[in-house]
């Protein structure tokens, strides 16, 4: 099996706003699990970054980690049912559950697709029918959040981020469009002293769901709301592993649970279940993310009351073909074995992607037009392109390959290295994160590939820029033509 991590860069069509942040774009990465020629796909969002330990460099490292499990992984042994596998992932990232969430669906794709059945099935559920998914309506002032209402008329319900419940202007102003029930999201911002005095408004206005009031920790104000409230209130924040049923389950009315925060579709199916026995309300939602992510999250819709995957209608731009939502938010799963996602090389959510070797060598011509790389024609050689808006602004290639006699790596056995080459960006994007996010996925496509070091030549220019990135020199410098030149070198790990 081999994984391959994919950078998007995912502008949303209006400027998403709630009461905690503003999100103008969002940046995740895709896995892509392949064996046999078939592919799965998952997801992890750079969202919430310290809450939830997911900042680039974090999400690549802990990937990064797993390089030897997912190296002895067989999706067909005893110990590759989808609950070993998950354990086995989770030990290995405790903190990371972005990651964890990404490997485990991009795994479960996997394998439904080899199966040749749809991800609901091999899942042991049954076909989802009739979903709908409401329709997020991001805080701003009440003129553009009624503009946004009226460019989506006709959805099954509206979700609506209010920075004070006690505000009731927006709500009168949306209800003035639309019959359909309101569903309102605090995300832990709201006071009782705001809330519990509008409860009776809400209710006329047609709020038929409150999703976490108030922040995560507030507990007994949350059981206290609880038992007075007209209106259902469901966890988000407070809900974000099996272990957060029981405290949610005196708490609340619900859970609205992310397969992406969870930890993965595993988890996430068992917490459904666990949910509806208990009789709790039910609502399957998603983070900021593309169609390779929530596709799959959309196949546990049969499970729920509310469904809320219309991230795919958000956003300017995508990574490829998978759910579809019509102009009234009814949802469309793909008539394809797994998830059903397709990536399209031509969608310009890809910020970094791997690619054929001629869509980098334009770069590396206007970079550095003398140069000629043999290495090309190595069989294993993988090609990754920066990408802004679908064309290739940087390049970087990976080929097996151990360092030339007398230059001995920390890790000397045979076959553990690969070198990075043609790394080459255009000057319009320099200084702008493009080389090191390059330099970051071939990294981690080395290390996923079973390597233990990463090397490459660099001119005597370019050491700042290798040292930065935690690369150490090795040996004294060489020539290229009338170039000094330096080979450097950094662990996988």
């Amino acid at each position: 099996m081999r994984i391959t991590a994919h950078e998007t860069s995912l502008t949303q069509r209006h400027l998403w706003r709630s009461a905690r942040e503003a999100i103008p774009v969002t940046r995740t990465v895709v896995l892509q699990a392949e064996q046999d020629g078939v592919s799965g796909y998952g997801e992890a969002s750079c969202f919430m970054t310290d809450h939830y330990n997911s900042g680039l460099e974090q999400l690549h490292t802990d990937l990064r980690r797993t390089a030897p499990l997912l190296a002895a992984l067989d999706l067909g042994g005893p110990d590759g049912g989808a609950d070993t596998v998950w354990h086995r992932l989770a030990a290995e990232l405790p903190a990371s559950p972005f990651v964890l969430a990404a490997l485990d669906s991009a795994l479960h794709d996997l394998r439904s697709r080899l199966l040749g059945v749809p991800l609901w099935k091999s899942l042991g559920l049954d076909r989802p029918h009739g979903l709908r998914s409401s329709y997020s309506i991001g805080l701003d002032t009440a003129e553009v959040m009624v503009g946004k209402l009226r460019e989506r008329p006709g959805w099954c319900a509206y979700k609506v981020k209010l920075a004070d419940p006690g505000d009731l202007g927006i709500l009168r102003r949306l209800r003035r469009e639309t019959d359909a029930p309101f569903l309102i999201d605090g995300n832990c911002g709201w006071a009782p002293d705001r809330l519990v005095p509008a409860l009776p408004h809400l209710h006329d206005l047609g709020v038929r769901l409150i999703e976490q009031p108030y922040p995560r920790a507030a507990w007994e104000a949350a059981r206290a709301l609880k038992e007075i409230s007209p209106i259902p209130v469901i966890a988000d924040e407070s809900i974000t592993s099996p272990a957060d049923l029981d405290a949610c389950a005196q708490a609340f009315h619900g859970i609205n649970v992310k397969p992406m925060k969870a930890g993965g579709l595993t988890p996430a199916l068992a917490m459904l279940r666990a949910a509806r026995a208990r009789g709790l309300v039910t609502m399957l939602g998603c983070m900021p993310e593309s169609a390779a992510g929530v596709t799959a999250t959309a196949h546990l819709g049969g499970l729920v009351d509310h469904l809320d995957v219309d991230v795919v209608d958000l956003l300017a731009v995508d990574t490829g073909h998978g759910l579809g939502l019509d102009a009234t938010g009814r949802v469309h799963l793909p008539d394809r074995p797994g998830s059903g996602y397709l990536p399209d090389p031509a969608a310009h959510g890809w910020y970094v992607h791997q690619v054929p070797a001629d869509r980098v060598r334009p770069v590396r011509r206007q970079a550095a037009p003398a140069t000629h790389h043999p290495q090309d024609a190595h069989p294993g050689t993988r090609h990754f392109a920066a990408l802004h808006h679908g064309r290739a602004v940087g390049a970087a290639s990976l080929c097996a390959g151990d360092p030339p006699a007398g230059h001995a790596l920390p890790d000397p056995r045979p076959g553990r290295a690969r070198r990075l080459y043609g790394m080459a960006t255009l000057d319009e994007v320099r200084g702008t994160g493009v080389g090191g996010a390059l330099l970051r996925t071939a990294l981690t496509a080395a290390a996923l590939d079973g390597a233990g070091t990463l090397w490459g030549h660099v001119p005597e220019a370019a050491l700042g820029f290798y040292r930065k990135h935690g690369f150490d020199v090795l040996g004294a410098p060489g020539q290229s033509g009338d170039d000094p030149h330096h080979l450097v070198h950094r662990s996988t790990r």
